[in-house]
């Protein structure tokens, strides 16, 4: 069976992806080290069944982040056919070089420019036959979240895997990638030239005015306590009044009926029942509600893509460390 895996950076649609692909339902988003493995799922592509693999998304594949380790470890251990490199259209200039890093493995590539709606919107244009040539591997536009793309992007990933042939072993990620530094940064520069457009200036839209406020080098942070301490004082101020019913569901329960029913066992029985068993889960019950209002919070706080910027924020204090600023997030949700 033949191995595919999707490689990029975060936040780049690859498991809104995968999900297409496999009908599965992968973790949409990428909170900082959530992806300590890796999803994997057997799909059947065309007329051939093969195995879909997600991989942590990585900025760079030299690096020494958690992250990193896992997709070089996979990378020099487990044989892979073809990989379908996924990419911010939006962010081509910066997220090339991890393609060109990808591509000098010598492996079968698949390159998707995701987000390819947010990109046009932008101004961005990407010319994939230039991009194509120049990479000597396929290059698609498309949005994985909205769909379009996707039907041109699932034939041309069937008809790379009908063209397969030849077995691929294990690559040693470390040295390939570092011998080829300079000669990757000459070509993301070429490529640039050759294939993709971006305005001198892109349209100062409300996130790029917004990100000018949260990235401050002095307000950044600041704000970024304060936004917490308020969301996490809003859980509360809402979570309360609904903990507090639901412990006054359990009481009654308790009283009017629970305690009913074991009137007739033996007292040892119906302490260990009622005041052992039955508090004790009542009392993790009460709490439902404020851990149900935690996740929804936190999702639309990592949705609107504002956790990604806190990270970026905390890298050089957490690199004192000894870790970098995705780290800080999961430590914030601990």
């Amino acid at each position: 069976m033949k191995r595919i895996v999707l490689l990029g950076m975060p936040n780049t649609g690859k498991s809104t992806l995968f999900n297409r692909l496999t009908g599965a339902m992968a973790r949409v988003g990428n909170w900082p080290g959530m992806t300590v493995d890796f999803m994997s799922a057997k799909v059947l592509l065309g007329t051939e069944m093969v195995e879909l693999v997600d991989l942590p998304g990585i900025y760079d594949l030299p690096g020494a982040s958690e992250d990193e380790h896992v997709v070089q470890q996979f990378l020099e251990t487990m044989p892979v056919d073809l990989i379908l490199v996924v990419t911010n259209t939006t962010q081509i200039e910066r997220q090339l070089a991890l393609v060109l890093q990808i591509k000098h493995f010598q492996l079968p590539i698949v390159v998707l420019l995701n987000m390819a709606d947010e990109a046009h919107h932008y101004g961005i244009r990407v010319d994939t036959q230039k991009m194509s040539t120049s990479l000597n591997a396929p290059v698609v536009l498309l949005s994985a979240k909205q769909g379009r793309g996707y039907t041109e992007a699932l034939a041309t990933i069937t008809q790379t895997i009908r063209q397969l042939t030849k077995k691929t072993k294990p690559i040693d990620t470390q040295n390939l990638v570092l011998s080829n530094t300079q000669l990757i940064d000459n070509e993301v520069e070429t490529i640039l030239q050759n294939a993709v457009h971006i305005p001198a200036q892109l349209p100062d839209h409300l996130t790029r005015r917004l990100d000018r406020l949260f990235l401050h080098p002095w307000l950044g942070l600041p704000l970024f306590f304060l936004i917490m301490s308020l969301l996490f004082q809003a859980i509360f101020w809402l979570g309360a009044p609904l903990q507090e019913e639901v412990a006054w569901l359990l009481e009654q329960f308790k009283e009017h009926i629970l305690l009913t029913l074991t009137a007739s066992f033996p007292v040892f029985i119906q302490g260990l029942l009622v005041d052992g068993i039955y508090d004790g889960a009542g009392t993790v019950a009460s709490f439902v509600p404020i851990i149900v209002l935690f996740f929804v919070f936190m999702t639309i706080v990592e949705d609107s893509g504002y956790l990604s910027r806190a990270a970026f924020l905390m890298d050089a204090f957490m690199a004192k460390l000894g870790l970098d600023g995705r780290s800080f997030v999961m430590m914030l949700m601990g």
